[in-house]
Parts: structure tokens; C-alpha cells; sequence
């Protein structure tokens, strides 16, 4: 589990001190710097690269689902290893027409409708992504998959092909491969969305049990031509 750090103290000077019942509404801007990685700044203050740390990567913001628009969100995370090492995250509730953040602490709240504004811009803004990682939006977005599955990401394999990762997590890891194409995106995320959404029974499917588990069975959803992989 990511460790969560603190916002470092310059970042508490630098915003306006809120408290009480009467908080002074904030402004939030979202965007994607040059390294691909999310800036958050509330009141123009970046509160992303405080303290040594650096934004998410936006795959893990807005992939499978915008977390702005979630219950929480990751605003800042290692810089070197990411959210696996830590990641301060900012837990987000509705109150009226007032969106509030609590992180580390603090407390802001942003106007309901400038928030939202901000985060559906943000969400449709698709300039950091790579062709692979647009494949990997297009499966992942919306995609139905069995209870307690979730989609983690999408790699190009030494074949050539495409591999979608999914998890059960702390029980199956699962790999589905289909043909990938990087100049054509878009067909490629269609071929493999067709594959995902048919019966899991069918999948083209490699399942990995948790090294702490080595589970000797596959999950109950799989079919005849699943096929066990294990890395020592």
C-alpha cells in the first residue's frame, strides 16, 4: 500500500489559511506537464512538486475513470517510483455547491460548477497520450469485466501484440493479448474491447495467482484455454 506524506510546510504558508465553517472558495487548475505528469494548483499554488514529490502520472488519474470526479485523489506522489511508493491523496466530498478537499490536514473548497468545468476539461484533454496508452483508454473506459476485476494497464509485448493487464486484486493477475497496431489506435482498442466484452471464458487469457498466495487454481470465470504463468 503507497505510504502517504505530508504537504510540506511552505506549500501550508503559501495557501490562504482556511478554517472554521466559513471557507473561502478556491480555484483548481489541472494540467500535464512536459514529463507527463499532473500539476495540481489550487489558487495557482503547485501543490503537486512540494516537498521533493511530483504529480501522478495521468494514467493513474484518469484511467479507468477521472479520480476528480471520484471520492479521492492522488495530488502528489514519489518522484521517482510513483504512487506505488507514496502519494498524497486528497479525500473529495460534495456539500451543497461547494466541492471540498481534505489532504494532509487541510481543508479547501472549490465552487461546484467551476470545479466540474475544470475537471471535464481536464478529462477530455488527450495531448499526453501515446498511442498505446489512447489504446489503453479506449479498452479500460467503461469496460465491463467480472466482479472484483479491474483494468491496471496495457503494454506492447516483444511479439508485437497488445497486452491488457487485469487484476483480482490480492488474488489473480490476468493478461489478455490481442493484435496491436500503433498506427491505428483506435482499431486496435475496438479489436481488444470486442475480445473483453465476450464471455471471460473465452479470453486468449494468461492468469498469475499472487506470489504470497500461489494459488494452484484459476479464478472460477476461466475458461479451458487459460493458461498459467508464474515468475519465480
Amino acid at each position: 500500500m503507497a505510504a502517504r506524506r505530508r504537504a510540506s510546510s511552505s506549500v501550508n504558508d503559501m495557501l490562504t489559511p482556511y478554517g472554521g465553517d466559513q471557507l473561502e472558495r478556491s480555484s483548481l487548475s489541472l494540467s500535464v506537464d512536459e514529463r507527463r505528469r499532473v500539476i495540481v494548483r489550487v489558487d495557482g499554488v503547485d501543490v503537486s512538486r512540494a516537498d521533493g514529490n511530483d504529480g501522478p502520472d495521468p494514467w493513474h488519474v484518469l484511467v479507468p475513470v477521472n479520480r476528480f470526479a471520484a471520492q479521492s485523489v492522488v495530488i502528489a506522489a514519489c518522484r521517482g517510483c510513483g504512487p506505488d511508493c507514496f502519494a498524497v491523496e486528497a479525500t473529495i466530498r460534495r456539500d451543497g455547491d461547494v466541492v471540498r478537499w481534505e489532504w494532509d490536514g487541510r481543508t479547501v473548497v472549490f465552487d461546484a460548477g467551476a470545479y466540474d468545468a475544470e475537471v471535464a476539461r481536464f478529462g477530455v484533454d488527450h495531448g499526453w497520450e501515446t498511442p498505446l496508452r489512447r489504446a489503453g483508454r479506449l479498452i479500460l473506459t467503461d469496460l465491463p469485466l467480472p466482479p472484483g476485476v479491474v483494468g491496471v494497464r496495457v503494454s506492447e509485448r516483444d511479439t508485437g501484440e497488445l497486452e491488457v493487464w487485469l487484476e483480482e486484486p490480492d488474488h489473480y493477475q490476468i493478461f489478455v493479448r490481442t493484435p496491436w497496431n500503433s498506427t491505428c489506435p483506435h482499431e486496435s482498442a475496438a479489436t481488444a474491447r470486442t475480445v473483453l466484452t465476450g464471455p471471460p471464458s473465452g479470453w486468449p487469457a494468461q492468469w498469475h495467482g499472487v506470489p504470497w498466495e500461489r494459488r494452484e487454481t484459476p479464478p472460477g470465470y476461466a475458461g479451458p484455454s487459460w493458461r498459467r504463468v508464474d515468475w519465480d
